[in-house]
């Protein structure tokens, strides 16, 4: 095999003259051949064994790669150590605020703080009925903080209690020594880890939540809920006794309190947690025992009725 052959063979494919200085250039870069000096000027090449260029060439890899190797090991080291900063800062509350973007992320943060939760949940879980789902797979898992020892305490709006749902799962709760209450007030999503660990929504689309772990902040809120706490009455299962009757009352007056201040069906029944129809049939029943004819006349009835100053 000539000189351009073996360069061909190697998958050289330049033409002519070119080629031949081209296939001479491969060679050498291959350590195949050896360029040397000869009398007069003329340059001569001396072939070199093939196994020893094979042995040459394979060890210029290996060490390459041994490097690259080395250069992960140390990327990996450095990011060990500042994964211990970042924790370390984390846990000592100064500053510490996440904001977690989508729900894959803000999932596995709630679930992160979830394990290291000891003591205590407290949750405000506003939106009227809860959507049916595995109970043994809530969202924060509540029921394997409770079966942990866990306390925990939630409250819902008081139109939770018409959802079928959420019954359910408030006796799954109550069963394992949980305690649940709802109030006729409008509040956002909360969720509280052992008074140190906070997740609130970062924006109106629910698809951000915000991770605080500010000392100073986490005691606010969590006495936030507290003062609701106190004010909230204890989830009773759907009955016409003397708690379900006043828990309606306030409801009523919870939306007479939106019609006096002007709001719409559909703002009062979302701040509520309830349908737009159930909350037009409150004002419809009001209006009929005041003798109103219209939303306006409503509203100046009720204020003078001295309703709302009893509620």
């Amino acid at each position: 095999m000539t000189l351009e052959e073996a360069a061909f063979a190697l998958g050289d494919r330049e033409p002519g003259s070119t080629r031949t200085r081209s296939s001479l250039g491969r060679l050498t870069e291959l350590h195949l051949v050896e360029d040397v000096a000869a009398a007069g000027g003329v340059r001569r090449y001396h072939p070199l064994s093939p196994a020893a260029a094979e042995a040459a060439g394979v060890e210029r890899v290996l060490q390459a790669a041994n490097e690259v190797v080395q250069q992960i090991g140390q990327a990996r080291a450095l990011t060990r150590l500042v994964s211990r900063a970042y924790e370390e800062h984390r846990r000592t509350g100064d500053g510490a605020l996440t904001t977690h973007h989508g729900h894959a992320a803000v999932t596995g943060a709630i679930h992160r703080a979830a394990r290291e939760c000891r003591d205590e949940l407290l949750t405000f879980q506003p939106g009227g009925s809860r959507a049916r789902q595995p109970l043994g797979a809530p969202l924060p898992p509540t029921l394997a903080l409770l079966d942990r020892g866990v306390q925990v305490r939630s409250i819902y709006q008081h139109s939770a209690r018409a959802s079928a749902a959420t019954q359910d799962f408030v006796k799954a709760v109550h069963d394992r020594g949980g305690d649940v209450r709802t109030l006729n007030e409008s509040f956002e999503r909360l969720i509280v880890f052992d008074r140190k660990t906070v997740f609130i929504p970062g924006r109106r689309d629910r698809r951000t939540a915000v991770e605080i772990r500010q000392p100073g902040v986490a005691d606010f809120l969590s006495g936030v809920f507290d003062k609701a706490w106190m004010r909230a009455k204890p989830f009773t299962l759907p009955n016409r006794n003397r708690a379900t009757t006043q828990i309606s009352d306030e409801l009523c007056i919870a939306i007479m309190r939106h019609v006096v201040a002007g709001d719409t069906d559909a703002v009062t029944a979302q701040q509520l947690g309830i349908s737009v129809r159930r909350c037009q049939e409150y004002i419809a029943r009001v209006a009929s025992s005041l003798g109103s004819r219209s939303r306006a006349q409503l509203g100046f009835l009720v204020a003078q009725s001295g309703l709302l100053e009893d509620g």
